[in-house]
């Protein structure tokens, strides 16, 4: 999830690689690759983290304080493993990734703090023995494989950077393995200069595979400020249940969420646009649930199109990355419960059955085909050239059918357009040109998925200078053109 997710093409992008969120949000975090070259070791992930990601530790032994140094927190790893069963009459079931993410931190805020040296992981993945096979140990971590045990050397990790990957994979072994609790696996991370980091995994035979309501019809016509309402619902195929309850996450864009529900946690008062719910008790195998009330969003005054998205994940093992604090706001009345539904119909990701599952649905508002300019400022110094991002405009329309849309920027008093042909730069961002009709005039092409970019060089300051950006539409089917044209400000940085 988690999650979150700036557009929808992204959201649904992230729904294919986890479920999803699936949110959101760990796939902005992708450097887990298998490393064949040393120069690859220890990749020093500049992690932003999601909500509060450092508040929650997998156990009580997850923070480690190099005196004088920093301080190395183990952000991530799973505590319960699902091991699916052997299935010789079907392709090989996938097994989960054991994800480890580590990270240093300084041990005072402000603080200079050095790295923490020769940082070692080692695992002890006895209790696999006769049920899995452990493969594609992670070399580019310095990771080797002897029997059932995986060491992994990371070398050194500076404060404010970390260590995220997969250091070994497995794949189911033996059939007719019993299914159940099968014992545990031990992660030991030391370093030269801090308190050993020690982590369980419980590792259980058998899979969840959580599922998720999809035929959400999308909502059209939908007034900016008005109320929409979805009923989520999930849940699970697998041959085992969830042990440990069960988180529902809901995000919005767009839109806001209500805080309605007294067991929910919301990322701000008022103006919500996460949600996190969780419900404690197994998940049963074969069985599915929704939601008893409807999450409600608000449309933004502002808004064209948007979605309102949820996934299901375990709670034990939830996306640290959205993870809301137990400080976080609560809703006001009464909790959000679950009532039994048919998930027969209901779908998965078979590649990552039993982490989480999601879906969503989109909107359209009244405004639709408004189109709105978006505004900008030109910052940069006296004689400098520096590229600018040009907003695309909201709403739809601009963009002509018969061929690619067109942006209009008149540019400030004391600011020159410098021409980039296609051929002298690398990449698929297009740059504005200028307009052969009008002298101080660019013409910025779109819309492109990547952005288009303006490239420009302030040649003295103009006190008040103001130039413009303007966007094409058909008064018959955009009524306000008031809008169309929106200010280009210059910012002169010293």
């Amino acid at each position: 999830m988690g999650a979150l997710w700036a557009n929808r093409k992204w959201r649904y992008a992230v729904l294919a690689c986890v479920t999803a969120l699936v949110v959101a949000v760990a796939c902005a975090l992708v450097l887990t690759a298998d490393g064949t070259d040393g120069a690859s070791r220890a990749v020093r992930a500049k992690a932003s983290g999601g909500t509060d990601a450092t508040a929650w530790k997998p156990d009580p032994h997850g923070t480690a304080t190099a005196t004088g140094k920093a301080v190395l927190k183990l952000r991530f790893a799973l505590n319960v493993f699902y091991l699916p069963r052997y299935n010789p009459y079907k392709q090989t079931p996938f097994a989960p990734e054991y994800k480890i993410d580590l990270k240093a931190f300084p041990a005072s805020p402000g603080q200079n703090a050095g790295p923490v040296r020769n940082v070692r992981v080692s695992l002890d993945l006895t209790a696999f023995k006769g049920k899995a096979e452990i493969h594609d140990v992670n070399k580019g971590y310095g990771c080797v494989r002897t029997g059932f045990r995986v060491d992994c050397a990371l070398e050194d990790i500076k404060s404010g950077e970390g260590a995220l990957f997969v250091p070994f994979s497995v794949t189911p072994k033996r059939p007719g393995t019993a299914l159940g609790p099968a014992g545990s696996f031990t992660m030991t991370v030391r370093s030269a200069d801090a308190p050993t980091i020690r982590h369980t995994t419980r590792l259980i035979v058998g899979s969840p595979y959580l599922t998720a309501r999809h035929d959400y019809p999308r909502l059209t016509d939908v007034r900016a400020g008005g109320e929409m309402r979805l009923t989520p619902a999930f849940g699970n195929k697998g041959d085992t249940a969830v042990d440990g309850g069960v988180s529902l996450v809901i995000s919005s864009q767009e839109a806001t969420l209500l805080p309605r529900y007294g067991n929910c946690r919301y990322n701000k008062p008022s103006g919500a646009t996460l949600a996190w719910c969780d419900f404690p008790g197994p998940l049963p195998a074969g069985a599915a649930y929704e939601t008893d009330g409807p999450v409600v969003a608000v449309a933004d005054r502002t808004a064209r199109t948007g979605d309102v998205f949820f996934s299901v994940w375990r709670t034990v093992d939830a996306d640290y990355l959205s993870r809301l604090p137990a400080t976080a706001p609560r809703g006001s009345g009464a909790p959000l419960r679950l009532r039994p539904v048919d998930g027969s119909a209901f779908t998965g990701i078979d590649t990552r059955p039993s982490e989480s599952a999601g879906a969503g649905q989109g909107f359209e508002t009244t405004q639709l085909y408004d189109v709105e300019a978006i505004g900008f400022t030109i910052k940069g110094k006296i004689g400098q050239e520096t590229d600018v991002t040009v907003p695309y405009p909201r709403g739809q329309g601009w963009s002509r059918p018969d061929g690619p849309g067109k942006l209009w920027v008149t540019l400030p008093q004391g600011v020159t357009l410098i021409d980039v042909p296609p051929e002298s730069h690398s990449g698929d961002i297009p740059y504005c040109y200028p307009d052969p009709e009008k002298q101080g005039r660019a013409v910025c092409p779109g819309p492109e998925p990547p952005g288009t970019v303006m490239r420009v060089r302030i040649d003295k300051r103009v006190e008040g200078a103001l130039g413009s950006i303007t966007a094409h539409s058909y008064p018959s089917v955009d009524p306000n053109q008031q809008n169309n044209t929106a200010p280009v400000k210059v910012e002169y940085l010293p």
